[in-house]
């Protein structure tokens, strides 16, 4: 019996493990935001969560943004700018 409960107890942490590194929902909200004001031309971003800054960084190498992230005394602040000339 105890072995059944390990090997549960096992899988669980692995399911969770995996789901835990999708973006919650509230994280995908703010990044279908911030997609919003990129498109309208707004360059910076300021979060005090640093999971949403990864995925912002994510997003901008996937869409061809360069990206700055500096510290602040609230979080932190997200400079965007669009690779222009590629080689």
């Amino acid at each position: 019996m105890k072995k059944i409960a390990v090997i549960a107890l096992g899988c669980l942490l692995t399911v969770s493990s995996v789901l835990a590194d999708e973006p919650s929902a509230a994280d995908q909200k703010w990044m279908t935001v911030v997609q919003k004001m990129v498109s309208e031309g707004k360059s910076q971003v300021s979060t005090p969560n640093k999971e949403r800054v990864k995925l912002l960084k994510e997003w901008a190498v996937k869409n061809g943004y360069s990206v700055d992230v500096k510290q602040i005394d609230s979080g932190y602040r997200i400079d965007l700018s669009k690779n222009l000339a590629q080689k």
